[in-house]
């Protein structure tokens, strides 16, 4: 899936069709604010501990995996 530039859409296809989001205008990444809001205050405003954790754990997997397969 891929357009030319510029790149300000979305994309994504659930299955059943293709759907595109116009961002043109659009500005900002809430959600990096919000984790570091989440580290600063203890909250888990942008995604719970227990979300953070087992997305290291994959990242780190995935790495073991490809540095694996590298040598």
């Amino acid at each position: 899936l891929a357009r030319q530039e510029p790149a300000n859409k979305i994309f994504w296809v659930d299955g059943e069709e293709e759907h595109e989001i116009d961002c043109d205008g659009s500005t900002g990444f809430p959600f990096f604010g919000e984790m570091i809001l989440d580290l600063l205050n203890g909250t888990e405003t942008a995604m719970t501990q227990e979300h953070i954790f087992k997305a290291a754990e994959l990242s780190m997997l995935a790495q073991q995996m490809a540095d694996a397969t590298n040598r």
